[in-house]
């Protein structure tokens, strides 16, 4: 009778061919991030070429890169389960802490899946270009095997098994390449032109650290919070969601003072515009210190660069597209990432004091646009990235 029972068992388990699913146990605490049925939750981010077969999740490589498949929601800390299959030597990689816009491999967090095989920065496993595995844990299997990978994001530990083998245990905080990486994004599937299938997508959420403490500093709608200096000619306004400025020269002030802060947005430009973002501002006369914004690779201070005192000397982006600019100020110390790139540092800030944030359009007929606008106060630390 036993034997019997078991003689159905794997029938049903393999009688809908070899890309049948079979349910995963129940798991405490895990939610289904993948319905099986459709792509409520998820968004696609350029012509990616997913869909839904069989309860998974199907990539077809008819997107061109970079082109992924997101979630609607963003996460910080969490446990995220699956289990996927390559095929033809298909490249491809999960996404988390991933942004909108830029380089997601760089500017968040890519996991690589396929590919090359051995312990390198490109293997199966690696943090990409950054991490490499702690071992070579991909099946070498047959058709109707899936791999099995667990990330789990607990900043600023973060471990990653695959079929059970330990691949990453790293403290973010230790690598120049991973520290400044943002915290709080999307979850996403990679479409790099190969076909690939994902399936029982689940996660365990963990609590959150700081994604309370961010504050948007711009509106959907208007300029609330903000001031126009008084001789502005530039025209400040929103946009679907974007502030513009343009046409002139002035500045748009905050209302609130930060001395130690993060702050993030997205920005893009015109053809020779010149903008900015001011820090520590207190007046016209006494205006702190600026990060420039100026897509011209010649400039003397091109985007990212911390205006008369750094120059950023690269330039991660092609001008007039969305890039994340960062910024991290901690007493006399400023970092600045664009694109995932750190472009410009500085420890002589000069005296810390709190101060107001402001934008300034320098250029006669150029416009900047900035969109999510986002700041956060930070306690002081010698080491510039939270313990």
């Amino acid at each position: 009778m036993k034997q019997f029972t078991l003689a159905i068992t794997l029938t049903l388990i393999f009688s809908g061919g070899l890309l049948a699913q079979v349910e995963p146990q129940s798991e405490e605490g895990f939610e289904p991030l993948f319905n099986g049925k459709d792509l409520t939750g998820w968004n696609k981010e350029g012509p990616a070429g997913f869909s839904v077969k069989d309860k998974m999740l199907v990539c077809n490589g008819s997107g061109n890169w970079p082109t992924w498949l997101r979630t609607t929601e963003m996460f910080e800390n969490f446990v995220l389960r699956l289990e996927y299959k390559t095929r033809f030597g298909a490249e491809s990689g999960i996404f988390f802490h991933a942004p909108l816009y830029g380089r997601i491999s760089r500017v968040g967090y890519e996991l690589q899946i396929g590919g090359p095989g051995g312990i390198k920065r490109h293997s199966t496993g690696a943090i990409f270009d950054a991490v490499a595995p702690l071992n070579a844990a991909a099946r070498h299997y047959a058709d109707e095997e899936f791999d099995e990978l667990e990330i789990t994001m607990n900043w600023p530990i973060l471990k990653v098994r695959l079929n059970g083998q330990l691949v990453q245990d790293l403290d973010v905080r230790e690598h120049d390449s991973l520290r400044f990486r943002p915290r709080l994004g999307y979850i996403g599937l990679q479409d790099r032109g190969k076909p690939v299938m994902f399936r029982n997508i689940r996660i365990k959420r963990l609590p959150d650290k700081i994604r309370d403490q961010w504050r948007p500093l711009l509106g959907d709608h208007n300029l609330k919070g903000w001031a126009i200096s008084k001789n502005s000619t530039a025209k400040w306004s929103v946009e679907n969601g974007e502030l513009v400025g343009k046409d002139g020269h002035g500045y748009l002030i905050s209302d609130g003072l930060y001395r130690n802060c993060e702050l993030k947005t997205y920005i893009k430009s015109s053809p020779l515009a010149n903008g900015g973002i001011f820090f520590r501002w207190m007046s016209e006369k006494n205006r702190g210190f600026e990060i420039q914004i100026e897509d011209i690779p010649d400039s003397n201070d091109p985007t990212g660069s911390i205006y008369g005192r750094v120059r950023a000397e690269r330039m991660p982006f092609r001008p007039g597209e969305w890039v994340l600019m960062q910024v991290f100020l901690n007493e006399n110390h400023c970092t600045v990432r664009v694109n995932g790139v750190t472009v410009a540092q500085s420890d002589k800030m000069g005296g810390a004091r709190e101060g107001k944030i402001s934008l300034q359009m320098h250029s006669g007929k150029g416009w900047v646009r900035w969109k999510d606008f986002q700041v956060r106060q930070v306690t002081s630390n010698l080491n510039q990235v939270e313990k």
